[in-house]
């Protein structure tokens, strides 16, 4: 073989070793730009993320806070209950009227207010239902 022809295919060689590589640098920065845009897009998503997390956070905090508030409200009711019903006992061992009437049968208006739907909860059913309730003075609903 002559030494033209070798350095032709030495020559063709490296051309084609160059394009090979070119190709190859080409798909790779592809490559990089499709990762860097992942990469962008999983920071983004981990940002939102984050706020949440954070929202959430928040706001269990503030339920924490007013579930400390319901409870001490609560605590308030329970003792003021508890005062009412001593100082009712004690009205009832002081006087003999009072525990007459503490002991004597409730009247039939309370009575009937007691097993008011809106007390049992049975008003809560009947809307679920659909039954809704009729205006006031409404006696066509009946």
């Amino acid at each position: 073989m002559s030494p033209i022809a070798v350095r032709v295919i030495v020559i063709g060689a490296a051309v084609a070793a160059g394009m090979g590589a070119g190709l190859y640098v080409k798909a790779l920065r592809a490559d990089l730009d499709t990762a860097q845009l992942e990469a962008h897009d999983a920071r983004e998503t981990v940002g939102r993320r984050d706020v949440q997390i954070a929202d959430l956070q928040k706001q269990q905090r503030e339920h924490a806070t007013q579930l400390a508030q319901l409870e001490k409200t609560r605590q308030d009711i329970a003792a003021d209950l508890a005062a009412r019903k001593s100082d009712l006992e004690k009205l009832k061992r002081e006087s003999e009227s009072v525990r007459a009437w503490a002991d004597g049968a409730l009247p039939d208006d309370v009575v009937r207010l007691y097993a008011s739907p809106a007390l049992t909860g049975a008003v809560d059913a009947a809307m679920r239902a659909g039954n809704g309730l009729h205006a006031a003075g409404d006696d066509t609903a009946q």
